[in-house]
């Protein structure tokens, strides 16, 4: 492996061996240690203050949370556009294949004075020049789209999704069946299996959880477990 430095800063590792193999098939889990190592790679080089919690192990890539799974979305992008992260909508299309593990897909930004309070002005006042406004929470973010920067903040491009989605101030624990375009729930149906869970928080991350729930109320964005998956969804 040769590392590259400058002024004392790694700033790429290369690795001549690796010889990564993409996905075949349109939502996959990262299976392959090639692909995993350059990811783990692109971290260390272009992310040294994430803390990189991925692990490969069972043939498979574990322990996701919402600042890796925006990286590597970042990673596909420059390196493998053809395989991007996938939308909360691109889940929907196969809930059997997630069941049993959480798969990180969104932020819920709720309000500007609960947990993650900093993470939430931040984003807010990108979304400002964007025409949003406080009377337009609570907003789904996809992560596809997002990208760290040096201090781990989330910032907007060009790509980024967002909408308003009153289901993120839902009772927790409401039952639905049917989801919108974005892939979050569109009513209410107290006789469905699937459940939204809800907080205060002014910025929580989402996700599919084991049981095809969807996740809105946890505050740790940073969390992980090797329940997590990193998803690439096929791109063209």
């Amino acid at each position: 492996m040769n590392i590259k430095i400058n002024h004392g800063r790694i700033i790429g590792i290369e690795n001549q061996t690796l010889n990564p193999i993409l996905p075949n098939s349109d939502l996959s889990y990262v299976e392959d240690k090639d692909l995993f190592k350059e990811i783990r790679n692109y971290i260390k080089s272009e992310h040294p203050k994430l803390e990189n919690k991925l692990t490969f192990a069972d043939n498979v890539m574990k322990n996701s949370n919402t600042y890796l799974v925006t990286a590597v979305d970042m990673f596909s992008k420059k390196y493998h556009s053809d395989y991007r992260i996938p939308t909360q909508a691109d889940l929907e299309t196969d809930l059997n294949k997630f069941k049993g593990f959480y798969v990180d897909s969104g932020l819920a930004l709720r309000n500007l004075t609960g947990a993650n309070k900093e993470q939430a002005e931040y984003l807010f006042d990108q979304l400002k020049s964007r025409g949003i406004k406080i009377e337009n929470f609570p907003l789904w973010l996809n992560l596809r789209g997002l990208e760290l920067d040096s201090n781990l903040n989330f910032n907007l491009t060009d790509e980024s999704i967002f909408s308003t989605e009153p289901s993120l101030n839902w009772a927790s624990e409401t039952k639905y069946s049917k989801v919108n375009s974005i892939g979050l729930p569109e009513a209410k149906d107290a006789s469905a299996p699937r459940q939204i869970w809800t907080a205060d928080n002014a910025l929580s991350r989402c996700y599919l959880d084991w049981g095809s729930y969807l996740g809105s109320n946890n505050s740790g964005l940073a969390y992980s477990d090797d329940d997590g998956r990193v998803v690439l969804a096929k791109t063209c």
